[in-house]
């Protein structure tokens, strides 16, 4: 239950550790990869929450101003690959909506569209903006290449990525080898604290 006192960051983790994770003693959860693991993070079961939609917004918007600041200039829009990076990208681009300084949102297909414009990306589209790559969860690193590899088709240029959580499970250290650096407002012990379980 969320309490009054609870920060942002502090209710964003008890709604994850309530609705998206899920552990087991024993590795029964198999991953995209193919591997088995002790635990599942489904972010989607509070992404899409209507609690969760300010606080996403308030976090990510926070992190994207640090990094502005840090870098002297602004970053145009956030966005990543369909579906898990949708509801934090609307949430980003509402909550700055709200501050006064809009931030746009795109949506990253998995593969280009199959008719028409056959184009990767959509919502916002302007070639040479700086973006903000967001994922609900990193592993390997792999779908997050894919919404880069979109983004760049696009003509943007990637500044950071942002992810709500990160498995710590090499997808950072694959993402510093590609040249992109990753910022997380959670790892896998954040919620494994505040769950009480642990995986050896």
């Amino acid at each position: 239950m969320l309490t009054p006192v609870d920060t942002p960051r502090d209710q964003l983790l008890q709604l994850l550790v309530q609705h998206s994770f899920q552990y087991s003693a024993k590795p029964i959860f198999t991953l995209a990869s193919g591997r088995k693991s002790h635990y599942y993070i489904n972010c989607k079961q509070t992404t899409f929450m209507a609690e969760a939609m300010p606080l996403l917004g308030s976090l990510f918007f926070e992190r994207i101003r640090v990094i502005e600041q840090h870098n002297g200039e602004q970053i145009a829009a956030v966005g990543g690959l369909t579906l898990g990076a949708d509801p934090i990208a609307y949430a980003v681009a509402y909550h700055s909506a709200l501050q006064g300084t809009p931030i746009q949102a795109f949506s990253v297909r998995k593969e280009p569209k199959g008719h028409g414009t056959q184009k990767w990306v959509e919502g916002f589209e302007q070639p040479g903006a700086r973006v903000a790559i967001i994922e609900d969860v990193v592993t390997t690193g792999a779908s997050t290449l894919k919404a880069i590899e979109g983004a760049l088709h696009t003509g943007f240029q990637i500044v950071t990525v942002l992810a709500l959580v990160d498995r710590q499970e090499g997808g950072r250290e694959e993402l510093e080898r590609k040249g992109y650096d990753l910022e997380a407002i959670y790892t896998t012990e954040d919620l494994m604290r505040v769950s009480g379980k642990r995986c050896d």
